[in-house]
């Protein structure tokens, strides 16, 4: 059976934009499996307010864009949403290489949640 992690990421109360990385930090190399955010606080959807969310390595996407202002993307306290995995996720990260979250505030809506990515091992 295959190693599989997931590591977290939690930037607390956000109020601008802003950027995160997250990694995996074991040895060997490890593909990126999955992407989730969990918000903390709720986030209604809000065309005005809202929050865009990129995810890439590098210049290649990793997920498509996450936008709580589209229809049905609002944030509820505790559930979790799975970002959809581009062609490019199949690349594989080093001990110290890591994914770029860029969350990007148009209006003044405050973002609380915790970044999720789940690792599956490759090779030692």
């Amino acid at each position: 059976m295959a190693d599989i992690i997931t590591t977290s990421e939690s930037p607390g109360s956000q109020t601008s934009t802003f950027t995160r990385y997250v990694g995996h930090g074991r040895d060997g190399e490890w593909r990126l499996t999955g992407i989730g955010l969990t918000p903390s606080v709720a986030l209604a959807e809000d065309g005005s307010h809202k929050w865009v969310i990129a995810i890439t390595d590098g210049s290649a996407t990793v997920a498509t864009s996450f936008d709580t202002s589209t229809s049905g993307n609002a944030l509820v306290l505790g559930v979790g949403h799975q970002m959809t995995m581009s062609s490019d996720h199949a690349l594989e990260f080093g001990p110290t290489d890591s994914v770029k979250f860029v969350c990007t505030l148009t209006g003044s809506a405050t973002l609380h949640a915790q970044f999720n990515c789940q690792w599956q091992k490759v090779r030692s």
